[in-house]
């Protein structure tokens, strides 16, 4: 939850917990490792002069070579320091890359409002508009499309 170095794998290795296998733990022992080795490891969060909410969003399509399912994922930045993040498989199989990334694009919006409705209710009020970062233009014209 709170390493992003390790997110990845860890993630990667989770999906197999229900029959897990050598190579598995091999894996799993490999991120033991590296978390013995570098235990002070973690996010320094700085002031960078301003408040905005940014946002990264990607998503490969049909990256998983066992289901084809696509992962979105997605860093959001509070003032220039990551705050959350995540990396999940998506629950359907998107049809294309717009799609796909267009999922990406929606899960993230969520987490930015939640995150814009929690800081406002702490009393850290946002004047401008938060920022999605993506980086496929048919998902950004779908999104800018009022009709769709």
């Amino acid at each position: 939850m709170t390493r992003p170095d390790i997110a990845f794998a860890v993630s990667m290795v989770g999906q197999f917990m229900s029959a897990p296998t050598v190579k598995h733990w091999e894996a799993l022992e490999q991120i033991l490792c590296y978390l013995k080795g570098a235990p002070g490891l973690g996010i320094l969060y700085s002031n960078h002069g301003h408040s905005r909410i940014e946002c990264f969003a990607d998503a490969d399509w049909a990256g998983s070579k066992i289901d084809r399912r696509s992962t979105t994922g997605y860093c959001v930045f509070v003032g220039g320091n990551l705050v959350s993040w995540r990396s999940k498989k998506q629950n359907v199989v998107s049809r294309s890359s717009a799609e796909s990334e267009y999922r990406a694009m929606a899960q993230s919006t969520c987490e930015i409002m939640w995150i814009h409705y929690l800081l406002t209710k702490i009393g850290l009020k946002h004047p401008t508009p938060s920022k999605l970062w993506c980086d496929n233009q048919a998902a950004l014209h779908v999104a800018s499309n009022p009709v769709s």
